[in-house]
């Protein structure tokens, strides 16, 4: 069997959520990497036109959380109970909202801060209190690391290694079970292994 999953040649987001999940995985796989021209010319071939794309033994899948949830429903990374896996889906559909939501597009700088700074106290101070309510520490379902822990780990890295402007770490003091939760995903062995191959 052959995995390929293919992303933007950088490691953050929707792609390196999936890469984690299938280094976790034990999966071997291509980390096919393109550039903003190669991306162009694939884009109309790729399902609903978008990244990342995980081809698996002839079956192509689209969408990060579709992916993960492949991955860890094969691989014991995804909770069988449909409840329990239920809140995962829903913690990762979060996510997304966030990634929705955070303004800056097409703003000015000074625009930007006073937006980022309103979102800061608001829609992103009550999703904060709701995952923090989800965690049930060290991860979202305890002592085991599943997928969704890894696209959560994944957002609030760019959060925690200061790539948002005018959203530091420091939006997150009022949860400090988010501080802890992303610091045991970081220090998780395979995870930390991962960056330190890069």
């Amino acid at each position: 069997m052959s995995t390929t999953l293919t992303y933007f040649d950088f490691d953050a987001s929707r792609g390196l959520e999936c890469r984690l999940a299938l280094t976790l995985a034990g999966v071997p796989f291509e980390d096919r990497r393109i550039n903003r021209p190669q991306w162009q010319e694939l884009k109309p071939t790729m399902p609903y036109g978008a990244l990342p794309v995980l081809e698996h033994d002839g079956f192509t899948l689209a969408q990060s959380n579709a992916i993960l949830r492949f991955v860890g429903q094969g691989h014991g990374l995804h909770p069988k109970d449909p409840r329990s896996a239920a809140r995962h889906d829903a913690l990762m559909e979060s996510v997304e909202d966030l990634r929705a939501k955070l303004p800056g597009q097409g703003l000015s700088d000074e625009e930007k801060k006073t937006a980022r700074e309103e979102f800061a106290a608001g829609w992103l101070r009550q999703w904060a209190a709701t995952v923090a309510g989800e965690l049930k520490g060290p991860f979202l379902e305890g002592d085991a690391l599943n997928v969704a822990d890894l696209k959560l780990y994944t957002i609030l890295r760019a959060f925690f290694r200061g790539v948002y402007d005018h959203l530091p770490a420091s939006v997150f003091e009022g949860t400090p079970a988010i501080a802890t939760f992303y610091a045991a995903v970081d220090s998780h062995p395979t995870v930390a292994a991962y960056f330190e191959g890069r």
